[in-house]
């Protein structure tokens, strides 16, 4: 069975000083922050991601080839410094 997501903007800054900004997709009425402390979950689906800094990107295992844009990725989140919800 499938759950209707809600789609949140937010910026993620990484403990390797990378940054992304996209859409993490959440439960109905969640706030931001249960959804990325949630224990059962290691990692977080981020949309339409854009990396503020693509050169120095390690937590994601990307190196230079990579482009600023991905449609989608998997963020693990041990790499997660922290989040700030933005507005859409």
């Amino acid at each position: 069975m499938r759950v209707e997501k809600e789609k949140r903007k937010a910026s993620i800054v990484c403990i390797d000083k990378s940054v992304v900004t996209g859409f993490i997709h959440i439960n109905p009425g969640q706030r931001v922050m249960d959804f990325i402390n949630h224990k059962d979950e290691q990692f977080i689906v981020v949309t339409n991601a854009v990396f503020q800094s693509a050169g120095d990107i390690r937590a994601f295992k990307l190196y230079n080839e990579i482009s600023k844009r991905k449609n989608t990725i998997l963020l693990n989140k041990s790499s997660i410094k922290w989040v700030e919800e933005l507005q859409k």
